[in-house]
């Protein structure tokens, strides 16, 4: 766990729309050493994970704002402050049914000597229980469905928002839901209202989308332009732990240069500017560590995204009749899994 986290103060409320009207705590949580460790496991799950979009404020009257840099000097307020935010956000909720019931953590914490005022949503997830029913014979033992089960240590927090104390700088991960019709990010634009830059999971989804929509037009899905870009990408990583798009786009679509064009275009059309481009190497490793072909007899072959092009490791061979055979050689061993 980061050592750099401490819990000040926390508060659970509950906003299940399903109900009617939020359960507002009048106290906050004894933040004992259970609880200070939930929390503090997932804020550092959370800090470090790659949809984590940096945000600001935006619009002179922001209420969220406002409460913010109040609860900045004055600490006491912190319960106040939190059931604003709750009642805020349920608001919200009630307004839009798709979104999911959940109960709300506030809480102030310091991570790396900056304070921060942290909303974590524990969305509800389902799941069976036992229950004991008592019957004049005794108890009866049986399962029942349990619809507000809250995320335990190792799962996932979908959505939260870490507000610093000092820049007012926002942390965010947040979900789509439908909001009068179209799919949008609610918490961005209607809770917190403020702008957002690109996830780092989000900058890797637009790379791969583009080079597969320039692949299918161009090059008729050509299996060997997807190899090519998590190899290009993965020795990227390797020498500059980023990603050089011009590099990146040399590497795949050769001296063509209409096509390269195309491809930094349709990048940047997407919402993504940057040219270099920092990557996470958990995030890197999972993506473009290895790669994976499925063929159209059904066979699936997974293998490191190093060994494309390289010939002593595998080898793919253009047979006369149009066909492609796949060459795997000096290996040593070979195991079931």
């Amino acid at each position: 766990m980061d050592n750099n986290i401490k819990i000040e103060k926390a508060v659970l409320h509950i906003l299940d729309n399903n109900v009617g009207i939020p359960v507002l705590s009048d106290k906050e949580l004894e933040t004992d050493n259970e609880i200070h460790s939930f929390l503090e496991k997932h804020i550092e799950k959370l800090l470090n994970d790659s949809n984590l979009k940096e945000a600001k404020f935006i619009e002179d009257s922001n209420s969220m704002r406002d409460l913010c840099r109040h609860l900045a000097g004055n600490a006491g307020d912190f319960l106040q402050a939190s059931i604003y935010t709750a009642q805020r956000l349920f608001d919200i909720m009630t307004k839009n049914v798709d979104i999911v019931p959940a109960d709300l953590i506030c809480c102030l914490f310091n991570y790396d000597g900056q304070p921060y005022f942290g909303i974590l949503k524990l969305n509800y997830k389902t799941g069976f229980t036992h229950y004991v029913e008592k019957v004049e014979e005794g108890n009866v033992n049986t399962i029942i469905r349990h619809r507000t089960l809250l995320p335990s240590d190792s799962q996932k927090i979908d959505e939260c928002a870490f507000i610093n104390l000092n820049s007012f700088d926002i942390k965010l991960i947040e979900k789509v839901y439908e909001i009068n019709g179209e799919k949008e990010f609610y918490l961005s634009r209607l809770f917190l209202i403020c702008s957002t830059n690109l996830s780092d999971n989000e900058k890797l989804k637009i790379i791969d989308k583009v080079t597969q929509k320039i692949n299918k037009k161009f090059f008729d899905e050509d299996f060997n332009n997807i190899a090519k870009l998590k190899k290009a990408v993965s020795e990227s990583l390797e020498e500059t732990s980023s990603i050089e798009l011009n590099t990146i786009a040399d590497e795949v679509f050769g001296n063509n240069l209409e096509i390269k064009s195309e491809y930094i275009t349709e990048i940047q059309k997407a919402g993504l500017d940057e040219k270099t481009i920092s990557v996470p190497q958990k995030l890197a490793e999972r993506k473009y560590r290895s790669s994976k072909i499925k063929t159209d007899t059904g066979v699936e072959i997974n293998f490191p995204s190093s060994y494309y092009n390289d010939k002593d490791k595998l080898e793919f061979i253009n047979n006369q009749d149009g066909t492609v055979s796949i060459l795997i050689k000096n290996v040593n061993k070979i195991t079931n899994k």
